[in-house]
């Protein structure tokens, strides 16, 4: 529902992206001397010359690459097994995952990750892990993660948490045989542990066409329930849906109105999503009617307020705190409803449609 704003130095951004992995072009030559013609041919009309090429390639070229992509053929070895294609051997989104999700951490405050971008319903955002927290209680793998750790210092602290408690960043270096000077312990300290709350959702299937598994613009940061549970491999294709695409609309096509049907109750409340043909598609995809419709109370708080206070009310306060009606107004109703991106928030782009439905904007 909310266009990807990528960062204003998008040269800077997607050579970072590159940066990322450790590809062999010589794979990639031999990749071309065995792939299709007509896969060949559109690789060509885009200039795509290499796999950084590829991997930063707008998303209105990944979408041509998609739609003329040859059917992959599925083959698995004698006990079952799937065998690797040769597109997957090269792009291999298993392996640089990792990489990938750190490189999204590292740029969401560029991006401004702070809500799904495919429903605008649930958080998605990048936590900081607190380091003595990760000395108490992480696992292996978290502490491995602390700069100066690595794997045997990992383990001789985990065994001595299994006897002891730790209380402080410092107290690591005193445990036996662990070897700790000032320089390492300087770096566990100013280590940055984060973790990701939110999902990378390839908008083009990459078990249709793994040829655009690591390609940037074909990864959407979103929530679990709108990447696992509803989409999964659907395909959304009929129009630009993406949120990576320069085209996505769906944030304008939906229009949401709230209104009574009898008395003015919240169990009375209609929430309704008004929307044309070209993305009944994509609302069907992630239950976008249900899911707002459990959340229509935050409509009602809305409109109840603006009821309790209104314009006259408004300037009263306005008068007596000395200050101008908008602030007020900004206090009550909360500040995202009238500055900021749509993204800085959840649920902000219902609350603003029934904000103006009701006057309020």
């Amino acid at each position: 529902m909310i266009k990807i704003n990528y960062p204003k130095n998008i040269n800077e951004f997607e050579e970072d992206y590159k940066k990322v992995f450790k590809l062999n072009e010589g794979s990639w030559y031999k990749l071309i001397e065995n792939m299709d013609c007509c896969t060949k041919k559109i690789l060509r009309t885009h200039k795509i010359e290499s796999l950084d090429d590829l991997l930063v390639a707008s998303f209105d070229v990944l979408l041509d690459i998609y739609n003329n992509f040859p059917e992959q053929k599925i083959e698995k070895d004698s006990s079952g097994k799937k065998i690797k294609s040769k597109y997957e051997k090269v792009f291999d989104y298993e392996k640089y995952q990792p990489d990938i999700s750190k490189f999204f951490m590292e740029k969401s405050k560029e991006l401004n990750l702070k809500t799904c971008y495919f429903c605008n319903i649930d958080f998605i955002n990048t936590i900081n892990f607190d380091v003595l927290d990760i000395l108490k209680n992480g696992t292996k793998q978290e502490l491995r993660e602390l700069d100066g750790v690595g794997k045997e210092k990992a383990q001789i602290i985990i065994t001595y948490r299994k006897d002891t408690s730790i209380n402080s960043i410092e107290e690591i270096a005193s445990i036996e045989n662990i070897k700790i000077g000032e320089a390492t312990l300087k770096k566990i300290k100013n280590s940055k542990v984060k973790k990701n709350h939110f999902t990378l959702d390839h908008f083009l299937p990459k078990a249709i066409c793994p040829l655009l598994a690591l390609s940037l613009y074909n990864f959407v940061p979103s929530c679990y329930s709108c990447n696992s549970k509803f989409k999964k491999e659907k395909k959304l294709l009929q129009t630009y849906l993406s949120p990576t695409s320069k085209d996505f609309s769906v944030g304008e096509d939906i229009q949401f109105k709230a209104y009574y049907k009898k008395e003015i109750t919240k169990e009375n409340l209609i929430l309704e999503m008004e929307y044309p043909e070209k993305v009944q598609n994509y609302v069907s995809t992630f239950k976008l009617v249900g899911r707002y419709e459990f959340h229509k109370n935050e409509a009602f708080s809305l409109i109840e307020k603006h009821e309790k206070y209104s314009e006259t009310r408004i300037e009263e306060i306005a008068n007596i705190l000395k200050i101008f009606p908008h602030q007020v107004k900004k206090d009550i109703f909360g500040e995202e409803l009238f500055d900021g991106d749509i993204q800085n928030k959840s649920l902000i782009k219902m609350k603003r449609d029934v904000a103006k439905n009701i006057g309020l904007l």
